[in-house]
């Protein structure tokens, strides 16, 4: 490694006797940068809580809103149902809406193609993803829990019962968007993330329409589909921050 280097360096010491360098120029260049060095005023350095007020005032917000919007429709929607027959299929759908918006959220950050640039950043893309997951993770959690307060007292269905029926969906969601994410095509076009979504939930809308399946005894299933879920994203997010730490998805972005 070490010859490699000096390697280097010798064919830069070479390449850099053939360029001639015009000494007035050089001395003008000189005396322009001290002349704007001295113009130049104090700038304020920041310690580490305003680096972090700044960076969350300047940062994109829109995602965020439209998932704070949502979660209030959704919390109303909810609300508003009178039939047990229906109440499944839409905290079935709204789950499913969660899981793409959080991914989203994450996937935003790579459509503009240049999210290299972020590593420049007083805090990089990986805690910046890593924020943006905590953040919607906390406030889907709080979404679904209220959900699930609400149908498992209001209907008398046992909370576990419903906590699987609407994580599983939103766990399987999360996955295939999350995938569309991992791979190259996937993050350069948000419309693919989007129609991925769209077919996740339509899946989960077609398992809702099926009686037999929220029957006692397919709760084995769906405890099997949420730990395989469970599983399956961790993996995933692992292989996202390793990407990440590695360079590897910011490069091929």
């Amino acid at each position: 490694m070490k010859k490699l280097e000096k390697d280097i360096r010798e064919q830069f010491r070479i390449t850099d006797r053939t360029i001639l360098i015009d000494q007035q120029r050089k001395e003008d260049t000189l005396l322009f940068l001290q002349k704007e060095i001295s113009r130049k005023k104090n700038v304020k350095i920041y310690g580490k809580k305003g680096i972090l007020i700044r960076q969350f005032r300047y940062m994109d917000k829109s995602m965020l809103g439209i998932h704070a919007v949502f979660c209030i429709i959704a919390l109303f929607v909810m609300f508003l149902q009178q039939e047990e027959k229906n109440i499944l299929f839409v905290s079935t759908m709204i789950s499913g809406i969660l899981g793409v918006i959080s991914i989203l959220i994450i996937g935003r950050i790579f459509f503009s193609g240049i999210a290299e640039l972020g590593e420049s950043c007083y805090f990089n893309v990986r805690q910046m993803v890593a924020f943006q997951m905590f953040l919607s993770g906390i406030t889907n959690l709080t979404v679904l829990s209220v959900i699930i307060l609400f149908v498992g007292i209001r209907w008398k269905i046992d909370l576990y019962r419903i906590g699987l029926y609407l994580f599983v969906p939103f766990l399987i969601t999360e996955c295939c968007c999350l995938m569309t994410v991992l791979s190259e095509v996937g993050r350069k076009n948000s419309c693919l993330l989007m129609v991925t979504g769209a077919f996740a939930i339509a899946f989960n809308c077609i398992l809702a329409s099926m009686p037999d399946l929220y029957r006692m005894t397919a709760l084995t299933v769906w405890g099997i589909a949420f730990a395989a879920g469970l599983l399956l994203f961790a993996v995933q997010v692992g292989i996202l921050f390793r990407g990440l730490e590695k360079g590897e998805i910011l490069c091929m972005n």
